[in-house]
């Protein structure tokens, strides 16, 4: 919770002191690519690493990291020295910490609870990462208000010094390992390995494709639209944007909540691919708000839906995939979602200076609303899964 506190809160800052630096949506949008590119780069060796290595101590090393590079950014400011290449470099460097630290963070999982509690364990960890963007954003708009732009970033170092901590106190079962896991050139064929198991699954397999769909529409379009719609169609500053990044994690927790309750009985694949159509067409309304109000019950109802999404793939690769090998399909699914991310921020920040934030919300919430529905009718062995 605290490092997903210190990402809502970084993500907060970079994004807006890019677009008042340059006034530009596609500056704005190339520094967010640069947020989630090494992904696309780094995943599959990542998930090896977490397969073939302690993922406790893959984790502390991210987080370290991840603290030490947020601090250049206010010591960088006491000189004036931030530019938006500086920007966009850090973000890049911060990102290939998490690419390492996601797939071992999920993939742990299974070595702290049975296969019977991964919904329920999941469950909580998505709620960890809801609470974290209620509290992150809710951090972010009081410094904000009362300290200014810069001071964010020594309160998301703060959040990642203390999630660090919290890290080197857990105590974990050891995984089981191949034999030969110091044997470098191993690390290659694992990732063949993983790559081919799925290609061939016919549940995961679907899963990443559509998962790669959905995310080329619906996350950059998301992650910079909303800044952009914000300052430039609603004319309200960065308290506006913390409130509303508040208002995606209440709608998140309620989803949980509902989930909990209504879907321990559903196909988890089932949930999955209708949360995909309705994480789409929930965007649709935005086209027409007029107002900071209308904004946050949209954002509310709109994140209802992304647990759907989250908790269910989750579970789904924890239940299905081999132990040794779920970091892999882990950091494939990080590619799916935070790759794809990259490349959609950048596609996005272009849109948004050709056609506007109201066209790219409307546009999106068709597309993402379409790969769902086209997972419903093909992925039959996904849509079946308990």
């Amino acid at each position: 919770m605290a490092s997903q506190s210190g990402d809502s809160i970084y993500q907060i800052g970079l994004l807006w002191i890019t677009l008042e630096l340059t006034g530009s949506e596609t500056a704005t949008g190339l520094v967010a690519m640069a947020s989630y590119l090494p992904a696309v780069i780094f995943s599959l060796l990542a998930g090896v690493i977490a397969d073939r290595h302690n993922r406790l101590r893959v984790m502390i090393v991210a987080d370290s990291a991840r603290l030490l590079l947020v601090l250049a950014v206010p010591l960088l400011a006491l000189t004036d020295g931030i530019t938006p290449l500086f920007l966009g470099l850090n973000a890049f460097a911060i990102a290939i910490a998490a690419t390492f630290f996601n797939p071992a963070r999920d993939a742990i999982v299974p070595q702290i609870v049975p296969e019977s509690g991964l919904v329920r364990a999941n469950s909580l960890i998505q709620t960890s990462w809801q609470l974290s963007m209620l509290i992150g954003p809710g951090i972010a708009g009081w410094v904000l208000f009362y300290f200014g732009k810069i001071p964010l970033f020594w309160a998301a170092a703060a959040t990642y010094a203390f999630s660090l901590g919290t890290i080197l106190a857990m105590r974990v079962v050891p995984a089981d390992r191949p034999t030969d896991v110091h044997h470098p050139r191993n690390r290659w064929s694992d990732i063949l390995h993983g790559l081919r198991f799925a290609a061939k699954d016919k549940v995961i397999g679907p899963l990443l494709l559509i998962t790669i769909a959905d995310n080329i529409f619906i996350m950059g379009p998301a992650i910079v639209g909303t800044p952009v719609f914000i300052k430039h169609d609603l004319g309200l500053g960065a308290d506006s944007f913390a409130l509303i990044e508040g208002c995606y994690a209440i709608g998140m927790l309620i989803g949980i909540g509902l989930l909990l309750w209504l879907g321990k009985n559903l196909p988890k694949g089932k949930v999955l691919l209708v949360g995909m159509v309705l994480d789409g067409i929930t965007f649709i309304p935005i086209f027409w708000v007029q107002s900071l109000l209308a904004l946050e019950i949209t954002i509310i109802i709109h994140s209802l839906a992304i647990p759907m999404l989250t908790v269910s793939r989750a579970s789904i690769i924890q239940s299905l995939v081999p132990r040794e090998m779920t970091g892999q399909i882990f950091a494939l699914v990080n590619i799916a979602v935070v790759g794809m991310s990259a490349i959609s921020a950048g596609l996005a920040g272009v849109a948004l200076d050709l056609y506007g934030a109201r066209i790219l919300f409307f546009s999106i919430g068709i597309g993402g609303g379409l790969c769902g529905l086209i997972g419903l009718i093909w992925a039959k062995e996904l849509k079946a899964m308990k």
